[in-house]
Protein backbone atom coordinates (compact mmCIF):
# COMPACT_ATOMS: atom_id res chain seq x y z
CA UNK A 1 0.00 0.00 0.00
CA UNK A 2 1.46 3.35 -1.04
CA UNK A 3 1.98 6.13 1.48
CA UNK A 4 1.06 9.54 0.07
CA UNK A 5 1.68 12.92 1.69
CA UNK A 6 -0.44 15.80 0.38
CA UNK A 7 0.68 19.30 1.36
CA UNK A 8 -1.93 22.07 1.11
CA UNK A 9 -0.63 25.61 0.76
CA UNK A 10 -1.90 28.27 3.16
CA UNK A 11 -2.35 30.56 0.16
CA UNK A 12 -4.46 27.90 -1.51
CA UNK A 13 -6.76 27.68 1.53
CA UNK A 14 -7.08 31.47 1.42
CA UNK A 15 -6.39 32.83 -2.06
CA UNK A 16 -4.85 36.22 -2.66
CA UNK A 17 -7.56 38.88 -2.79
CA UNK A 18 -10.16 36.80 -0.92
CA UNK A 19 -11.69 38.04 2.31
CA UNK A 20 -10.14 36.19 5.25
CA UNK A 21 -13.50 34.99 6.57
CA UNK A 22 -14.15 31.56 8.00
CA UNK A 23 -16.82 30.70 5.36
CA UNK A 24 -14.41 31.55 2.53
CA UNK A 25 -11.62 29.40 3.95
CA UNK A 26 -13.95 26.53 4.80
CA UNK A 27 -15.38 26.60 1.27
CA UNK A 28 -11.84 26.20 -0.15
CA UNK A 29 -11.06 23.43 2.34
CA UNK A 30 -14.28 21.59 1.40
CA UNK A 31 -13.24 21.64 -2.25
CA UNK A 32 -9.81 20.27 -1.33
CA UNK A 33 -11.47 17.56 0.77
CA UNK A 34 -13.58 16.47 -2.21
CA UNK A 35 -10.44 15.87 -4.28
CA UNK A 36 -8.69 13.93 -1.52
CA UNK A 37 -11.71 11.77 -0.68
CA UNK A 38 -12.19 11.08 -4.37
CA UNK A 39 -8.62 9.75 -4.39
CA UNK A 40 -9.32 7.62 -1.30
CA UNK A 41 -12.42 6.16 -2.98
CA UNK A 42 -10.31 4.98 -5.92
CA UNK A 43 -7.05 3.92 -4.27
CA UNK A 44 -6.17 2.10 -1.05
CA UNK A 45 -3.46 4.36 0.33
CA UNK A 46 -2.03 5.62 3.59
CA UNK A 47 -2.67 9.37 3.57
CA UNK A 48 -0.94 12.15 5.46
CA UNK A 49 -2.15 15.74 5.02
CA UNK A 50 -0.03 18.77 5.88
CA UNK A 51 -0.96 22.41 5.38
CA UNK A 52 0.48 25.89 5.36
CA UNK A 53 -0.61 28.78 7.55
CA UNK A 54 1.09 31.88 6.10
CA UNK A 55 -2.01 34.04 5.64
CA UNK A 56 -3.64 32.73 8.81
CA UNK A 57 -0.71 33.12 11.21
CA UNK A 58 -0.06 36.60 9.80
CA UNK A 59 -3.68 37.46 10.50
CA UNK A 60 -3.39 36.23 14.08
CA UNK A 61 -0.24 38.32 14.51
CA UNK A 62 -2.16 41.42 13.37
CA UNK A 63 -5.02 40.64 15.78
CA UNK A 64 -2.52 40.39 18.63
CA UNK A 65 -0.90 43.70 17.70
CA UNK A 66 -4.23 45.54 17.37
CA UNK A 67 -5.51 44.18 20.69
CA UNK A 68 -2.33 44.52 22.75
CA UNK A 69 -3.72 47.42 24.83
CA UNK A 70 -6.43 45.12 26.17
CA UNK A 71 -4.82 41.65 25.91
CA UNK A 72 -1.11 40.74 26.16
CA UNK A 73 0.38 39.50 22.88
CA UNK A 74 1.10 35.80 22.41
CA UNK A 75 4.44 34.53 21.03
CA UNK A 76 4.55 33.78 17.30
CA UNK A 77 5.07 30.05 17.89
CA UNK A 78 1.86 29.95 19.97
CA UNK A 79 0.02 31.57 17.07
CA UNK A 80 1.29 28.72 14.88
CA UNK A 81 -0.24 26.29 17.38
CA UNK A 82 -3.54 28.19 17.21
CA UNK A 83 -3.66 28.18 13.41
CA UNK A 84 -2.63 24.52 13.35
CA UNK A 85 -5.72 23.70 15.41
CA UNK A 86 -7.98 26.04 13.42
CA UNK A 87 -7.03 24.71 9.98
CA UNK A 88 -6.74 21.12 11.22
CA UNK A 89 -10.27 21.32 12.61
CA UNK A 90 -11.63 22.65 9.29
CA UNK A 91 -9.84 19.91 7.36
CA UNK A 92 -10.97 17.12 9.64
CA UNK A 93 -14.60 18.23 9.58
CA UNK A 94 -14.60 18.68 5.79
CA UNK A 95 -12.96 15.28 5.26
CA UNK A 96 -15.40 13.51 7.62
CA UNK A 97 -18.41 15.04 5.88
CA UNK A 98 -17.12 14.17 2.43
CA UNK A 99 -16.17 10.61 3.45
CA UNK A 100 -19.66 10.14 4.84
CA UNK A 101 -21.15 11.42 1.58
CA UNK A 102 -18.94 9.09 -0.49
CA UNK A 103 -19.27 6.16 1.97
CA UNK A 104 -15.51 5.99 2.48
CA UNK A 105 -14.88 4.13 5.75
CA UNK A 106 -11.76 5.78 7.18
CA UNK A 107 -10.78 7.31 10.50
CA UNK A 108 -9.04 10.68 10.58
CA UNK A 109 -7.08 12.48 13.27
CA UNK A 110 -5.37 15.87 13.47
CA UNK A 111 -2.08 15.72 15.40
CA UNK A 112 -0.73 18.82 17.13
CA UNK A 113 2.81 18.73 15.76
CA UNK A 114 6.03 20.18 17.20
CA UNK A 115 9.21 20.41 15.15
CA UNK A 116 12.75 20.84 16.44
CA UNK A 117 14.95 23.56 14.97
CA UNK A 118 18.41 24.88 15.82
CA UNK A 119 18.10 28.08 17.86
CA UNK A 120 21.38 29.21 16.23
CA UNK A 121 20.05 28.70 12.69
CA UNK A 122 21.17 31.60 10.48
CA UNK A 123 17.52 32.10 9.46
CA UNK A 124 16.89 33.93 12.74
CA UNK A 125 19.10 36.75 11.48
CA UNK A 126 17.65 36.72 7.96
CA UNK A 127 13.82 36.61 7.89
CA UNK A 128 12.49 35.16 4.61
CA UNK A 129 9.09 33.53 5.31
CA UNK A 130 6.15 35.63 4.01
CA UNK A 131 3.10 35.67 6.29
CA UNK A 132 -0.12 37.63 6.50
CA UNK A 133 -1.85 39.82 3.92
CA UNK A 134 -0.44 41.29 0.71
CA UNK A 135 0.08 45.07 0.90
CA UNK A 136 0.23 47.68 -1.83
CA UNK A 137 3.05 50.21 -1.46
CA UNK A 138 0.70 52.72 0.19
CA UNK A 139 -0.74 50.10 2.54
CA UNK A 140 2.77 49.00 3.50
CA UNK A 141 3.82 52.57 4.30
CA UNK A 142 0.71 52.97 6.45
CA UNK A 143 1.42 49.72 8.34
CA UNK A 144 5.07 50.64 8.90
CA UNK A 145 3.98 53.85 10.60
CA UNK A 146 2.21 51.68 13.21
CA UNK A 147 5.15 49.33 13.78
CA UNK A 148 8.35 48.25 12.04
CA UNK A 149 8.79 44.77 10.58
CA UNK A 150 10.76 43.03 7.85
CA UNK A 151 9.04 42.70 4.48
CA UNK A 152 9.64 41.42 0.97
CA UNK A 153 8.20 42.25 -2.44
CA UNK A 154 6.40 39.33 -4.05
CA UNK A 155 4.35 39.40 -7.24
CA UNK A 156 4.02 43.19 -7.27
CA UNK A 157 2.88 43.40 -3.63
CA UNK A 158 4.55 43.36 -0.21
CA UNK A 159 4.34 40.92 2.70
CA UNK A 160 5.77 40.71 6.18
CA UNK A 161 8.56 38.14 6.56
CA UNK A 162 9.68 36.24 9.68
CA UNK A 163 12.51 33.78 10.40
CA UNK A 164 12.09 30.33 8.86
CA UNK A 165 14.66 27.88 10.30
CA UNK A 166 15.28 24.43 8.83
CA UNK A 167 13.19 21.64 10.41
CA UNK A 168 15.40 18.99 12.02
CA UNK A 169 13.00 16.53 13.66
CA UNK A 170 9.25 15.97 13.86
CA UNK A 171 8.70 15.23 17.55
CA UNK A 172 5.42 13.34 17.02
CA UNK A 173 6.85 11.21 14.16
CA UNK A 174 6.33 7.81 15.82
CA UNK A 175 2.78 8.67 16.85
CA UNK A 176 2.01 9.69 13.26
CA UNK A 177 3.58 6.47 11.95
CA UNK A 178 1.54 4.28 14.31
CA UNK A 179 -1.69 6.06 13.44
CA UNK A 180 -1.02 5.56 9.73
CA UNK A 181 -0.27 1.88 10.27
CA UNK A 182 -3.56 1.51 12.16
CA UNK A 183 -5.52 2.89 9.21
CA UNK A 184 -5.94 6.55 10.18
CA UNK A 185 -5.72 9.46 7.79
CA UNK A 186 -3.41 11.86 9.64
CA UNK A 187 -3.38 15.65 9.50
CA UNK A 188 0.02 16.77 10.79
CA UNK A 189 2.79 19.36 10.49
CA UNK A 190 0.37 22.26 10.15
CA UNK A 191 2.10 25.54 9.35
CA UNK A 192 5.42 23.70 9.24
CA UNK A 193 4.96 22.59 12.84
CA UNK A 194 5.27 24.49 16.11
CA UNK A 195 8.98 25.51 16.21
CA UNK A 196 10.83 24.27 19.28
CA UNK A 197 14.51 24.40 20.22
CA UNK A 198 16.36 22.20 22.68
CA UNK A 199 18.58 23.49 25.47
CA UNK A 200 19.89 21.66 28.55
CA UNK A 201 17.52 18.75 28.04
CA UNK A 202 14.37 20.85 27.68
CA UNK A 203 12.48 22.18 24.65
CA UNK A 204 11.08 25.68 24.39
CA UNK A 205 9.20 27.51 21.65
CA UNK A 206 11.00 29.95 19.36
CA UNK A 207 9.47 32.79 17.36
CA UNK A 208 9.54 31.64 13.76
CA UNK A 209 7.37 30.03 11.09
CA UNK A 210 8.92 26.89 9.60
CA UNK A 211 8.32 26.44 5.91
CA UNK A 212 5.56 23.85 5.58
CA UNK A 213 7.09 22.42 2.39
CA UNK A 214 10.38 21.71 4.17
CA UNK A 215 8.54 20.00 7.04
CA UNK A 216 6.34 18.10 4.57
CA UNK A 217 9.45 16.78 2.83
CA UNK A 218 11.08 15.81 6.12
CA UNK A 219 7.95 14.01 7.29
CA UNK A 220 7.40 12.29 3.93
CA UNK A 221 11.01 11.09 3.82
CA UNK A 222 10.98 9.87 7.42
CA UNK A 223 7.75 7.96 6.76
CA UNK A 224 9.29 6.53 3.54
CA UNK A 225 6.33 7.86 1.58
CA UNK A 226 5.99 6.92 -2.07
CA UNK A 227 4.57 10.26 -3.24
CA UNK A 228 4.82 13.87 -2.10
CA UNK A 229 2.08 16.07 -3.59
CA UNK A 230 2.26 19.82 -3.02
CA UNK A 231 -0.99 21.59 -3.88
CA UNK A 232 -1.10 25.35 -4.18
CA UNK A 233 -2.77 28.11 -6.20
CA UNK A 234 -0.49 27.59 -9.23
CA UNK A 235 -1.30 25.26 -12.12
CA UNK A 236 2.26 23.91 -12.36
CA UNK A 237 5.90 25.00 -12.42
CA UNK A 238 6.87 27.47 -15.13
CA UNK A 239 10.26 27.95 -16.75
CA UNK A 240 9.48 31.67 -16.94
CA UNK A 241 7.46 33.32 -14.16
CA UNK A 242 4.17 34.67 -15.55
CA UNK A 243 4.53 32.87 -18.89
CA UNK A 244 1.80 30.24 -18.92
CA UNK A 245 3.13 28.70 -22.13
CA UNK A 246 6.36 27.71 -20.34
CA UNK A 247 4.74 25.13 -18.04
CA UNK A 248 6.83 22.12 -16.98
CA UNK A 249 4.96 18.81 -17.21
CA UNK A 250 7.59 16.16 -16.36
CA UNK A 251 11.16 16.68 -15.19
CA UNK A 252 13.78 14.74 -13.26
CA UNK A 253 15.19 16.05 -10.01
CA UNK A 254 18.68 16.59 -11.44
CA UNK A 255 17.48 18.84 -14.26
CA UNK A 256 15.13 20.71 -11.93
CA UNK A 257 17.99 21.34 -9.50
CA UNK A 258 19.89 23.18 -12.23
CA UNK A 259 16.92 25.55 -12.59
CA UNK A 260 16.57 26.43 -8.88
CA UNK A 261 17.92 29.94 -9.32
CA UNK A 262 15.04 30.86 -11.62
CA UNK A 263 12.32 30.24 -9.03
CA UNK A 264 11.09 32.92 -6.66
CA UNK A 265 12.32 32.56 -3.08
CA UNK A 266 9.76 32.40 -0.26
CA UNK A 267 6.94 31.19 -2.50
CA UNK A 268 7.50 28.56 -5.20
CA UNK A 269 11.21 27.88 -4.58
CA UNK A 270 10.69 26.07 -1.23
CA UNK A 271 8.21 23.75 -2.96
CA UNK A 272 10.72 22.93 -5.68
CA UNK A 273 13.49 22.34 -3.11
CA UNK A 274 11.21 20.05 -1.08
CA UNK A 275 10.31 17.94 -4.14
CA UNK A 276 13.94 17.60 -5.21
CA UNK A 277 15.06 16.58 -1.72
CA UNK A 278 12.20 14.09 -1.36
CA UNK A 279 13.08 12.34 -4.62
CA UNK A 280 16.81 12.40 -3.84
CA UNK A 281 16.08 10.79 -0.46
CA UNK A 282 14.31 7.82 -2.03
CA UNK A 283 10.78 9.00 -2.80
CA UNK A 284 9.30 7.65 -6.03
CA UNK A 285 7.85 10.90 -7.37
CA UNK A 286 6.74 14.35 -6.34
CA UNK A 287 4.06 16.63 -7.77
CA UNK A 288 3.29 20.36 -7.73
CA UNK A 289 -0.14 21.51 -8.91
CA UNK A 290 -3.43 23.22 -8.29
CA UNK A 291 -5.36 22.64 -5.06
CA UNK A 292 -8.56 21.83 -6.92
CA UNK A 293 -7.04 19.57 -9.61
CA UNK A 294 -5.68 16.61 -7.65
CA UNK A 295 -7.36 14.04 -9.91
CA UNK A 296 -6.09 15.76 -13.07
CA UNK A 297 -2.62 16.00 -11.51
CA UNK A 298 -2.37 12.26 -10.89
CA UNK A 299 -3.90 11.51 -14.30
CA UNK A 300 -1.12 13.69 -15.81
CA UNK A 301 -3.54 16.22 -17.26
CA UNK A 302 -2.30 19.03 -15.04
CA UNK A 303 0.61 20.04 -12.82
CA UNK A 304 4.29 19.09 -12.73
CA UNK A 305 5.74 15.67 -11.89
CA UNK A 306 9.31 15.34 -10.55
CA UNK A 307 11.03 11.95 -10.78
CA UNK A 308 14.52 10.54 -10.18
Amino acid sequence: MDTVLIALGGNAILKRGEDATFPTQYKNVKNAAKSMVNLLSKEDIKLVITHGNGPQVGGELLRNEYAERQIPQLPLYVLTAETQAFIGSMLEAAMLNEMHRKTVDKRISAVLTHVLVDRHDKAFGRPTKPIGPHYSKKELERRLRCGRFDFVETGGAYRRVVPSPEPLEVIELESIRRMLDSGHIVIAGGGGGIPMAESKGAITGVDAVIDKDATSQLLASELKADKLIILTDAECLYMEYGNESSGIIDINAGDLKKMLGSFQGGTIKPKVEACIKFVENGGKEAYIGNLFKLTELLDRKSGTRITR
